[in-house]
This record gives structure tokens, C-alpha cells and sequence, in this order.
């Protein structure tokens, strides 16, 4: 999965150079530019969900142990 992330880090990152460097950023560049964006913003909070639910599951295994 990080794989994947720093492949659309990359070229999202070559495509807003390539742009700036022609003719500028317009609408349909910054569509390109910001559906990435928008992917990224979500999958890490999906993950960042996942991890939570994760840590309570360790810690209740943790404390019933415990007992």
C-alpha cells in the first residue's frame, strides 16, 4: 500500500511541475491535480480507523490477560 501512495504522490507531483512549467494550472489540471488528493486524504483515514479499532482489540486481549 505505501507502494501504491508514493506512486500517486510522484505523479501528481511530475503532473503540477509538468503544468506549471508550460502553461499554468487550470481547471482541468487542478481536477487532476486534486482527485489524487482527495484519494490520498481518504485511504489514510481509513487506515488511521483500522488502526484504532486494532489498538482496542489489543489492549482488551491485553487486559483480559491480565485478569
Amino acid at each position: 500500500m505505501t507502494a501504491i501512495r508514493i506512486f500517486i504522490v510522484a505523479l501528481t507531483l511530475t503532473f503540477l511541475l509538468g503544468a506549471l512549467l508550460t502553461k499554468g494550472i487550470g481547471m482541468l489540471e487542478a481536477t487532476v491535480i486534486t482527485c489524487p488528493l482527495l484519494y490520498m486524504i481518504l485511504d489514510i483515514k481509513e487506515e488511521l480507523q483500522s488502526l484504532k479499532l486494532l489498538e482496542a482489540r489489543v489492549s482488551f486481549i491485553s487486559l483480559r490477560r491480565l485478569r
